[in-house]
């Protein structure tokens, strides 16, 4: 499969992303420093930086793997050219009834015939959707790349820094809190800017995972 001139494509859109969401984060964190803010002005700005950070995460994976998805599409590959992995996760995105199975007769004909049509397509077109379960966590996050048959990201790519706690447990648990009310959490200019540091960690790795996807086809069959 030929697929370098979609690799440049892919890698163009993706890294033209990126810089644009870490424009926006550096924004975030500097906010403070460019404007004259009162104490509780800022400190309102810090709290609500963190909403602000998430966004551009879960913006960042609906949109990579949309542009993914869009050159997957491209190539107009036939379900068995797939690897398993996204055949299931594409079927399920399509077929609703594959999660739930109906008890009515007339669901379940319509169930087989929606199977046997994407089954039987020239072409196994991939939903664009992508389900980020809510929040994208650390184990949402490699769920959706083993979804797509790429290597998941590591607990641990640095020494003591751990993935799973700074997005888990600290940028999401944080912004979970913000956006159910809790006033009582008072963030700092350090805490924006390890959150922001992880996203950015994240981004990057995203990247390398999607594009070496590509290279390798690791997303068709062997």
């Amino acid at each position: 499969m030929n697929s370098t001139g979609i690799v440049s494509i892919l890698e163009n859109d993706i890294q033209a992303d990126i810089i644009e969401r870490k424009e926006l984060l550096l924004q975030t964190k500097t906010f403070h420093l460019r404007y004259s803010l009162n104490a509780n002005d800022q400190q309102y700005f810090l709290n609500y930086s963190f909403p602000i950070i998430y966004s551009v995460w879960e913006g960042f994976i609906q949109t990579t793997f949309q542009t993914y998805v869009r050159e997957i599409n491209r190539l107009n590959l036939r379900m068995e050219e797939y690897c398993d992995s996204l055949k299931i996760y594409n079927l399920e995105l399509r077929v609703k009834q594959l999660k739930k199975y109906p008890s009515e007769l007339s669901k379940k004909v319509a169930m087989i015939s929606k199977l046997q049509q994407l089954i039987n397509s020239e072409s196994f077109q991939i939903s664009p959707i992508v389900d980020t379960k809510s929040n994208v966590g650390f184990d949402v996050l490699n769920n959706i790349l083993a979804s797509f048959n790429l290597k998941p990201i590591p607990d641990y790519l640095r020494p003591r820094y751990s993935i799973a706690i700074e997005l888990d447990k600290f940028l999401l648990k944080i912004r979970n809190d913000i956006a159910h009310g809790n006033n009582a959490i008072i963030v700092t200019t350090d805490d924006v800017s390890r959150a922001i540091e992880v996203v950015e960690i994240l981004m990057d790795e995203v990247y390398e995972r999607l594009k070496n996807g590509f290279i390798h086809d690791f997303s068709f069959k062997a």
